[in-house]
């Protein structure tokens, strides 16, 4: 199984560490996780068939790549402000569910 991780509103201090907490729980349990970058807006940007948009709007998360993100606060995966109530039908992704490849990019 996959769980994706976005991050939405404004940055807090203790959004790093929740989600270092989380894919460490995850990873534990056997199932992949996969960061979506700047929150709801990096989904209504992402499009499923389009590679380098996968890799632009997503990240692999593991226990040794949130290893030492507790150290700063805010999220290292951004975050936007973007409303998925009001997202225009137009914007909304064609595909509820995106095919992340095996290998995304890490960094």
């Amino acid at each position: 199984m996959r769980v994706a991780i976005p991050t939405g509103g404004g940055d807090v201090p203790g959004l790093n560490p929740c989600i270092k907490a989380a894919v460490q729980r995850i990873s534990e349990g056997g199932s992949e996780v996969i960061g979506i970058r700047r929150g709801w807006g990096g989904l209504v940007a992402c499009n499923p068939a389009d590679p380098d948009s996968v890799a632009a709007n997503t990240m692999a998360l593991d226990p040794l790549v949130v290893r030492t993100v507790d150290r700063a606060g805010g999220t290292f995966l951004h975050t936007s402000r973007t409303n998925p109530g009001r997202v225009a039908e137009s914007e909304v992704p064609t595909s509820s569910v995106i095919v992340i490849p095996a290998k995304v990019r890490t960094t």
